[in-house]
Formats: structure tokens, C-alpha cells, sequence
């Protein structure tokens, strides 16, 4: 574990616990005011305490995707968002990702976000710049530096926040009793330009690395990204349109009306990350011949060329405690409960090694399931674990499907074609080291060709990005010569695409159907979805058929989230169209 997170842990386990008071929540989004318990001046009169305080805005400020425990969730309650949109689904039915699936998402209750979390982390982020200069043996050059590292780390929550609720209120300062607490929503604009200007005033200042014993520390890089992420979100038909999902608090949800300059944004925001890595150190993950190999280490290999920002504060996870081993591992795989199914939909986004589509009747023997599997490009291979496929060395060829007694063997069942395998290859019965991927390379490279095409359509520019990822997969590359990707129109279903494959489970893909306005399309967030079954006969032979497991509901409403009861209750702050 890195020094810089090994403060972190001391900080919640051992040391420190008295700065509890002083960060501590109530249900307000707004906090409570400090607690006589310890003071500012305290916190902020020497470096081991201050950066103890930085520690902890490190934790309550970074995205962590993997469900935690039943306390606290930074995502859905008991799974992943993979479950909940097209990507997979949950067998069980009480994770909070069915809530999703049926369109159970109200005012009180989401099952997916803390909305007030977020504001946790920003008034840390808050407190530590207001008072960092009152240290004096740290240096101004680096209390500079630490500021704006946490400027980005205010500007995340805000992120995460923004591409849930659309406008919230904007909170640049510690909020005591004395002050106006009642805030109401700026509008989606000032959101936006205030997360790029905090990007563009810490890219300014922040190194491109830190020495190994800190490595997960905000660097320039992490800003470019943060700003080349957002800026492809604004751009995007749910917040950059003429024609709003609904009429209605249009201040709150985007813009007033369309604007292409918006996607050049994009784009210049996703070179700008590109051309800093290529001077930083920052690559794709290229060293093995096994494309599979590549990909396997882009994601679970800490601290790899590829990672921008990995969340770190939570790493070590087992089947005991925190619980993301027993809600996302396959079932009866190292005390995993049900583990997450990958839908036929998904699985169909995926290309064959030859480049093609996989075709699949709606029935047919076992030998074709298998062989058709097979068949499947490596980046498949490693993401999904399929009967008659291979999870790890140990647990070796795992089979699941319905006996001819009519009930189902051992890792059965599962919604979808298989089980979700991206990220937990490397765990075992004693645990895993898993850190939330916030920013990899290879996004940026499908950001930057997706706001490319918006445009300049078809732009060579565009292939090359899409080439290379398609290049470490192992797969044919596209061209505007091939009558399938020559039109704008073809051509952006196809950046899509990657992405889905490219980015699958990630917590890109249940955002990215919103922002671009598809979640109720058959298939996406509406209609029915399916999986492969496998069926052994009398024989011992077996038979797979295509089967729907679920009938999805999708409201237009859902493409943000309302913003929760008791904040509306107070009478301060307008809810979202909808709602």
C-alpha cells in the first residue's frame, strides 16, 4: 500500500479519530457546522495533522465504484451499475439495481447515489484550501501545489453530482450557522465552466507524478482528464440539444439551446490529455503478445502506465469484509453470493477475433454455445466468464446450466450469457486488491473520437483514435472505406460500440445511454433482456436456448435523478423535470 493511503487507513482505524467530529454529517447536504471538540487552528498547526485532514478528503472525495458494505455505498446498494442498465443484471432481486431495472427510482430513495457524501467531501476539500496556509513548516510552493490538488478533489464530487442531478448548488466556502445555508441550484452552465476552471487553474500548478511512495496522488493529468470528461458530458444531445427530454427547469438540466462548438471543446480537452501523456509516461497497457494479456493488466494491474487516477483509499477486498468479493463474484467462487450476469445485449456488442458479429440463433447444441464463445475477441474472454470457460488456474473450467432434473447445477443461475470477470481474475479465498479505476488512457482515446465526429465527420483523426484501442485488442481495424463506417451516422454507432466493449462495467455505459438520450430505446433501459441458457438432455448431451429473464421500465424522467425529498422539503431548492 502506498504512503499517501496508508495515512488514510491510519487515519480511519487508529490516529486522528478526534478530526471525526470536526467532518462529521447530518442528513443536511450542507453539513454540520465544526464541533468544539477540535479546533481549526489544531488541525491546520502542523504538517502531520494537516496532511491527515488531506488524507481524509482524499477518501470522501474519490469516487469508489465497487459496492462497499450495507453502511455506506458510493453507488448501488449490493452491485455494481453494470447490473443496472444493459451491461448485466443481478439474479437476486433485492440489490438496489432492480430498482433501476424496473424504474423504482423515486424521490426518497435512488438505491444508487449519497447525494450527501458528495458535499462531505467538498466542504473538506474546502476547509483544507481556506486553512493550509496557516502551516508554516510546509513550504509555499507546495501548500500551492496542495491546493490545488484539492481543487480537483472538490471539482470530483461536483462531477459525480452534476451527471446525476444536473445544477446542484455550487458551495465555494466553509458554511457555518451564522451563514445563508439555503443555496439555491446555479444553473448546468455555471456547473460546468466552474469544474473547467478549477481544471484549468490546478493543471496550471499540479506535477505530472509524484515520487512511487505516493503514486495515487492528484497530478496534471488527473485535471485534463476531469476537464476532458465533463466537457464530452456537456456536449452531449441530453444537455447540448434544441430539444430537451423535457421542457421543463431547462437551467437545470443543460443548456438553453444547441451548440456545435461545444464538441470542439471536447475535443481540444481530450487532444490536450493525449498530448500530456504521450510526454508523461501515460500508455496503454502493450508489452504482452496476448492482446487478452493487455487488456487483463490495464485493469487489475496497480499502478499500471495506463491509469490516470485509481481510488485507492479502499483496495484490499475479501469475502468477509468489505463485501465487494461476496456481491460481484460468480456464485460459489471464492464466497461469492450470485455475482453479476452479462446480458445477451451487451454480449453482442462484442466482436468476433476476425472483426465480424457473432450470430446467435435462438437455439441450438451445447458445441455451438462453446464454440461461438470461443470464438469471441480477447478483450470477451477476459470480461465474461461462460460455461465451459476458465476462470483463474485454480478454480480452473466452471460449467453452469439446468439439469435434466430440472434444477440447476453448481454457479447457477444467471441472468445473461455468463457471469462479469473484468476485475476479479485475481482474487482468491483470501482476497483481491482491487482499486476503482477513475481515469485510464484508453478512455480519452474514445472521448476524442466520439466529439471528433460531432465535428468533422469521418475525421481520419477520429480512426486513428479508435485504431488504437481496437489495435491492443487484437482486432481488425475501421476505416471510412468500408461501406459499414462511412457516414457520420454509422460511424458514431461504431465509437459507441467500442466504448461499450472497451469501457464495459466501468460506470461509463449507464451514463453514456443517457447522455445520449437512448435509455428508452428496446433493449437499452426498455423491453426485454436475455441470456443463453444451457439445458443438459437425457442423454448428457446439452442444448442452449435464448431466453428473455426480464421485461425493463424506463421513464424519460429517470435521466436525472430527482433530487432528494428532504432537500425539496425545505423549500430552497426546485426539483428536476419529473419529478
Amino acid at each position: 500500500m502506498k504512503k499517501t493511503y496508508k495515512n488514510i487507513r491510519f487515519y480511519r482505524t487508529i490516529g486522528m479519530v478526534v478530526f471525526l467530529n470536526l467532518v462529521a454529517c447530518n442528513d443536511d447536504f450542507l453539513e454540520k457546522p465544526e464541533s468544539n471538540d477540535v479546533t481549526i487552528d489544531e488541525i491546520f498547526s502542523t504538517r502531520i495533522n494537516a496532511e491527515s485532514f488531506l488524507w481524509e478528503s482524499y477518501r470522501t472525495c474519490m469516487p469508489v465504484g465497487f459496492p462497499y458494505d450495507w453502511g455506506r455505498h458510493n453507488g448501488l446498494y449490493a452491485s455494481m451499475l453494470m447490473a443496472a442498465c444493459d451491461e448485466g443484471d443481478v439474479y437476486d432481486s433485492w440489490p438496489s439495481s432492480n430498482n433501476h431495472n424496473t424504474g423504482n427510482v423515486s424521490t426518497t430513495y435512488t438505491g444508487e447515489d449519497n447525494y450527501d457524501w458528495h458535499y462531505k467531501g467538498i466542504r473538506n476539500a474546502t476547509i483544507f484550501m481556506d486553512n493550509i496556509d496557516r502551516v508554516s513548516e510546509i513550504p509555499e510552493d507546495e501548500k500551492s501545489r496542495m491546493k490545488a490538488e484539492v481543487k480537483i478533489l472538490r471539482a470530483l464530487p461536483y462531477h459525480e453530482l452534476i451527471k446525476r442531478y444536473g445544477a446542484v448548488p455550487l458551495i465555494t466556502s466553509v458554511l457555518s450557522t451564522e451563514d445563508d445555508i439555503l443555496l439555491p441550484r446555479n444553473t448546468y452552465e455555471e456547473c460546468i465552466d466552474f469544474i473547467v476552471q478549477s481544471c484549468d487553474e490546478a493543471a496550471a500548478i499540479l506535477p505530472d507524478s509524484y515520487p512511487a511512495s505516493q503514486t495515487g496522488r492528484i497530478t496534471k493529468g488527473v485535471a485534463l482528464a476531469l476537464k476532458a470528461r465533463v466537457l464530452l458530458y456537456a456536449a452531449s444531445p441530453l444537455h447540448n440539444t434544441n430539444t430537451p427530454y423535457m421542457g421543463e427547469g431547462r437551467e437545470y438540466t443543460g443548456y438553453p439551446s444547441y451548440d456545435e462548438s461545444r464538441w470542439q471543446l471536447a475535443a481540444d480537452a481530450s487532444q490536450a490529455l493525449l498530448n500530456w501523456a504521450a510526454g508523461a509516461g501515460i500508455q496503454l497497457v502493450t508489452e504482452s503478445p496476448d492482446p487478452q494479456e493487455n487488456y487483463r493488466n490495464a485493469i487489475e494491474l496497480t499502478h499500471n502506465p495506463e491509469i490516470i487516477l485509481s481510488s485507492q483509499s479502499e483496495g484490499w477486498w475479501n469475502s468477509d469484509w468489505p463485501m465487494f468479493q461476496q456481491f460481484a463474484m460468480p456464485r460459489g467462487i471464492y464466497g461469492g453470493w450470485y455475482g453479476h450476469g452479462v446480458t445477451l445485449e451487451h454480449a453482442q456488442k462484442y466482436y468476433t477475433q476476425s472483426g465480424g458479429d457473432q450470430i446467435w440463433p435462438d437455439s441450438g447444441p451445447g458445441s455451438e454455445y462453446l464454440s461461438k464463445m470461443q470464438e469471441m475477441e480477447p478483450r470477451f474472454q477476459y470480461s465474461v466468464l461462460y460455461s465451459g470457460g476458465v476462470w483463474n488456474d485454480e478454480i480452473g473450467v466452471v460449467n453452469f446450466f439446468r439439469t435434466n432434473g430440472g434444477t440447476w447445477s453448481s454457479n447457477a443461475p444467471v441472468n445473461g450469457v455468463g457471469f462479469m470477470r473484468k476485475f476479479l481474475v485475481k482474487g482468491n479465498w483470501g482476497g483481491g486488491q482491487y482499486n476503482w479505476i477513475v481515469f485510464r488512457l484508453a478512455e480519452f482515446y474514445l472521448n476524442y473520437a466520439e466529439s471528433l465526429n460531432e465535428v468533422s465527420p469521418l475525421d481520419p483523426r477520429a480512426f486513428n483514435a479508435i485504431n488504437t484501442i481496437r489495435d491492443r485488442a487484437g482486432i481488425p481495424q475501421l476505416s471510412s472505406a468500408d461501406p459499414r463506417y462511412d457516414t457520420q451516422e454509422e460511424f458514431r454507432e461504431a465509437i459507441r460500440r467500442e466504448r461499450a466493449v472497451e469501457l464495459a462495467f466501468e460506470e461509463h455505459r449507464f451514463f453514456d445511454v443517457r447522455r445520449w438520450v437512448i435509455a428508452g430505446q428496446e433493449g437499452v433501459m426498455q423491453g426485454e433482456m436475455h441470456g443463453l441458457n444451457l439445458y443438459e438432455q437425457a442423454d448428457g448431451s446439452f442444448l442452449y436456448q435464448k431466453e428473455p429473464f426480464e421485461t425493463r421500465v424506463w421513464n424519460d424522467r429517470l435521466y436525472l435523478y430527482p433530487i432528494p425529498q428532504g432537500e425539496i422539503d425545505k423549500g430552497y431548492l426546485k426539483q428536476n423535470p419529473g419529478w
